[in-house]
């Protein structure tokens, strides 16, 4: 044990690159962090290349013993802010949303990433391999485009800068359109119908012979976006009535590719999401009647979105909650009737297949190598990641609190040997 824990201080302390990495002896968990087979994983390029038992490692091959410990592909966070904010409380750290544009479609968080943050290491230590950096509304109900990105710092950190749009039409954000929902709801219609007059004359609008549009040249690229189908469409709804409301309006769109988020009332209209196999957004852990859209807010809702065969992935929120949040969460939704194996399939590769995330998710062959090795069951709260490899490259697990902590043990240690 204390080799096995010198070797885990070298690779995630140095933050050694393995280009070619066989682990042995990986748990592949089924129901909980106890049951599954335990075979050996191949990883050349970043990628599964071989799963199997008694795998021979070549010269060129660093060996890992996993010791039987669970293994889980990388878990997905679909709604975080890492990246965007560095300290709670102080608003100029944040620089998720536009105040002053009545639409802001066009803006994209990714421009103002940071890949230094200290908090990216946070989200490795839960073992979140990667995310979606989502906006905030400021002062348009159409809050701009979230980001995907792996939790990894420096030049890699963003993945795609174009990966959703994010429309708010929750019980407070109706003050961006007169305190009215059926004006929010309309006005983001209307705003579509306008990026479709837009590509339909595109030629006129660049020699300026088209009636000029209310909505910046940016706003619109991004709605026509919207439209082909090639940028999904992510509601922030929470309301039942608000959702039915919600999903005929934009399903009127023949590509539009709808996500729904937040839907604290999503188990009541099951049927609807079913019926336009609509995927949704959820944290399992928001369960307060906060506001009237949210009446309905339950912690069972995953058990009951399962059951009903809805799509659904886990999200998390702020940076300041979010940590442990996730599996904790999926936990807590396991511990009111979701099964084990759908909990940890909603923050892995359900939202792989939501945005798009190829060769993400999965274990298995020709998977890319985003893994995590526990040190029991990844939806206990006393479990923790013991290693985390993004795209086969150990991460480095070791955060800002780490070097604090050590630190001041170093002081402190001076001062008693005084």
């Amino acid at each position: 044990m204390k080799n096995f824990v010198l070797m885990l201080v070298l690779l995630t302390g140095s933050g050694f690159c393995l280009a070619d990495v066989l682990i042995k002896g990986a748990r592949l968990v089924t129901d909980n962090g106890e049951t599954g087979e335990i075979r050996d994983l191949r990883i050349e390029g970043g990628r599964i290349v071989e799963i199997g038992v008694n795998l021979i490692a070549t010269n060129q091959t660093r060996t890992f013993d996993a010791m039987a410990r669970p293994i889980t592909a990388g878990l997905i966070d679909s709604a975080t802010t890492i990246g965007l904010a560095e300290v709670s409380g102080l608003g100029v750290s944040y620089d998720g949303e536009v105040s002053g544009d009545e639409m802001a479609a066009g803006f994209q968080v990714a421009l103002a990433l940071n890949s230094a943050s200290t908090l990216i290491p946070l989200a490795s230590n839960d073992g979140i391999t990667r995310g979606i950096v989502v906006p905030e509304p400021g002062d348009s109900n159409f809050a701009g485009q979230s980001a995907a990105v792996r939790f990894v710092r420096g030049s890699n950190f963003l993945q795609r800068a174009d990966n959703a749009l994010h429309l708010y039409l929750r019980e407070r954000d109706r003050r961006h359109a007169g305190g009215s929902r059926s004006r929010a709801l309309s006005q983001a219609v209307d705003a579509l119908k306008e990026a479709a007059r837009f590509e339909r004359q595109r030629e006129a609008y660049d020699s300026n012979r088209l009636r000029p549009f209310e909505i910046g040249h940016d706003d619109l690229e991004a709605l026509v976006l919207v439209l082909s189908g090639k940028m999904p469409l992510v509601v922030h709804v929470d309301r039942a009535a608000d959702i039915r409301n919600v999903v005929d309006a934009f399903t009127a769109f023949a590509d539009v590719r709808l996500v729904l988020a937040g839907v604290a009332e999503a188990w009541k209209v099951t049927e609807i999401l079913l019926a336009h196999d609509i995927p949704v957004l959820i944290n399992a852990l928001d369960n307060l009647p906060q506001n009237f859209d949210r009446l309905g807010a339950r912690l069972d809702q995953a058990r009951l979105l399962s059951v009903s065969g809805v799509r659904f992935a886990l999200m998390s929120g702020s940076p300041y909650s979010e940590f442990r949040s996730l599996t904790q969460a999926a936990g807590v939704a396991v511990a009111h009737g979701l099964a084990w194996e759908q909990a940890l399939l909603a923050m892995t590769s359900v939202p792989a297949e939501i945005w798009g995330l190829e060769g993400l998710g999965k274990i298995e062959l020709g998977a890319k190598a985003d893994l995590v090795i526990w040190s029991g069951d990844p939806l206990e709260v006393s479990s923790a990641p013991v290693v985390v490899m993004v795209d086969g490259d150990w991460v480095n697990l070791e955060t800002r609190q780490d070097l604090l902590a050590k630190r001041y043990l170093e002081v402190l240690n001076l001062e008693t040997t005084d």
